[in-house]
């Protein structure tokens, strides 16, 4: 009995034995399987482009040159647009990735802050992650992966600024934005809207300059060398060699105007030509006027000022200015050129802090002698405005200064200025050109040949007895007479200096002849280029 328990006893310790070790590596088997989804960390999609130098297994995910997380998997999306990179972080980096987490591929490029990504032409291009800011968890949700560097990591306060612009040059993406001079934020997006075709750019502007940024700043467009030319001389505008190689956008508040509210996230603002079309975008009240001319508009551009004896009131809105009512009444080779200006009362505030009624009292003062009329800024451009003053000698307490044309109300306009200096210098050339001059030197050779007629006689008689028994005091008196004449007939040397100066006059008159053909027919050719005429063309026989 003892013996077989024994037996029993021996064998069961046997088996035993026997599933020691498999019970051992399974328990391993499961450990290893755990460790590995257990340090396999979160899983990631990256949707991109294309996945040129991206190799599964190989392109690691990096952050401040530390390995994060690889790429283990790269297909084509179902609809073959896009690339799908999946790969994982690892666990001990997952704090690295919220939905806000910013991931862009290394490689060599040139760009405007010169060479980068040359280590990555021995190892291989990698991907770049930028931790995110947002205090939500990870939802899993795919990346989009960049090819160029972000401007301002998703952990970087600030404000993003949108602005529309029709204009034709491009402002490319990291362009300063600047204020009065000093950079404070870049351009981030520079993209064509097709719809409403034209240039949308998103600015960022970080901390602490973004409080610069108030509801009405204006916003305008730097680059290239601006020189003007005023009243008050020349002036050449260099901007730094960065802004002149690629753009840049400045802001600031018209000058004259405080400082708004601060601006809200991605409001929406419009881009300028210049820094002087933000003067003149602050006046939105204004009244327009009607104005006929008659003098050439060469040089009045949109934009002009409007003055008052140097005071500015408004601004050349449209030159020339035609509605299909006008059209219909006025021919385009009309006398009177139509020309549309606003007063602008808001220019007057530094003038008067009371407001004044600018419209009301144009219209007014028109009975009194207020005119219109147009005057040079600079005489080298060519470029004229608008100038509002008082003519007493047109006064007309008569005239309807209420009456409206085309439903405008109107200024009545007078012809002044270089218009006037230009008239009277053609009708000054014109009464010149016109004198007699051939004919009176003509007259003038035959009465130098009947004074020698006369002398001729006159020796005669002083030759002749009969003056011989003259009284001495007669002798002597016609022989002065007769010096004198001598001195006055040909060959003296009076006569020659005179036919010789007659001469250089005639030969003044040729040389001004083509002067007054060419006042003729460009009256403001003393100032600008006459337009050059071509040479005759001789004809043929018979024609």
């Amino acid at each position: 009995m003892t013996s077989n328990r024994l037996a029993k006893n021996l064998k069961i310790n046997r088996i035993s034995a026997v599933w020691i070790i498999p019970i051992i590596t399974l328990i391993i088997g499961v450990w290893m399987v755990y460790a590995h989804f257990a340090d396999q960390g979160v899983r990631i999609t990256l949707l991109a482009s294309d996945a040129n130098g991206i190799i599964a297994g190989k392109t690691v995910i990096k952050s401040r040159n530390v390995d994060v997380g690889i790429i283990d998997s790269v297909t084509l999306s179902a609809d073959y647009q896009q690339v799908i990179l999946k790969g994982q972080i690892y666990k001990n980096m997952e704090p690295l990735l919220k939905n806000d987490s910013v991931f862009w591929v290394v490689k060599p490029q040139i760009g405007r802050e010169g060479i980068s990504g040359l280590g990555t032409l021995l190892s291989g291009v990698y991907i770049e992650l930028i931790p995110g800011n947002e205090k939500s968890h990870f939802d899993d949700k795919p990346f989009n992966l960049s090819d160029n560097p972000p401007l301002a990591g998703p952990n970087v306060q600030g404000i993003r600024i949108n602005l529309n612009s029709t204009q034709s040059d491009v402002i490319p993406r990291g362009a300063p934005v600047m204020f009065r001079g000093f950079t404070v934020g870049y351009v981030e997006i520079s993209d064509f809207d097709i719809n409403a075709r034209q240039m949308k750019y998103q600015l960022f502007i970080p901390k602490p300059y973004d409080v610069l940024v108030t509801d009405n700043v204006r916003f305008w467009k730097e680059g290239g060398i601006n020189f003007s030319l005023s009243p008050r001389g020349a002036n050449l505008e260099i901007p730094s060699l960065e802004v002149l190689l690629s753009g840049g956008i400045s802001f600031d508040v018209p000058t004259g105007s405080k400082f708004g509210i601060p601006a809200k996230s991605l409001a929406t603002y419009q881009l300028y030509e210049d820094k002087n079309a933000i003067q003149d975008s602050q006046y939105t009240h204004y009244h327009e006027f009607l104005l006929f001319f008659t003098d050439s508009i060469s040089g009045l551009s949109v934009g002009a000022p409007v003055e008052y004896r140097g005071i500015r009131l408004g601004t050349v809105s449209k030159v020339p200015f035609y509605t299909p009512e006008m059209l219909k009444s006025l021919s385009v080779l009309s006398y009177n050129i139509p020309v549309l200006i606003r007063i602008e009362p808001g220019r007057l505030t530094e003038v008067s802090k009371e407001p004044i009624d600018l419209t009301s009292l144009i219209i007014k003062e028109q009975q009194v002698g207020l005119r219109a009329s147009l005057k040079s800024i600079n005489f080298l451009t060519g470029s004229l405005y608008v100038d509002l003053d008082f003519y007493p000698e047109v006064k007309d307490d008569k005239i309807d200064s209420t009456k409206t044309e085309f439903g405008y109300d109107t200024i009545a306009t007078i012809s002044t200025g270089l218009s006037q200096i230009q008239l009277k210098l053609i009708q000054t050339l014109d009464n010149f050109n016109q004198l007699p001059l051939n004919k009176t030197v003509t007259e003038f050779n035959q009465s130098l040949s009947e004074i020698k007629q006369l002398v001729n006689s006159l020796n005669k008689i002083t030759a002749s007895k009969d003056m011989q028994n003259l009284p001495q005091d007669m002798k002597k008196t016609l022989a002065s007479i007769n010096a004198t004449l001598e001195g006055l007939q040909p060959g003296s040397t009076f006569n020659n200096q005179l036919n010789t100066d007659l001469k250089k006059f005639e030969s003044l008159m040729d040389q001004l002849t083509p002067l007054l053909n060419t006042l003729n027919d460009k009256s403001n050719a003393l100032i600008f280029a006459a337009p050059t005429k071509a040479d005759p063309q001789p004809k043929a026989k018979g024609n």
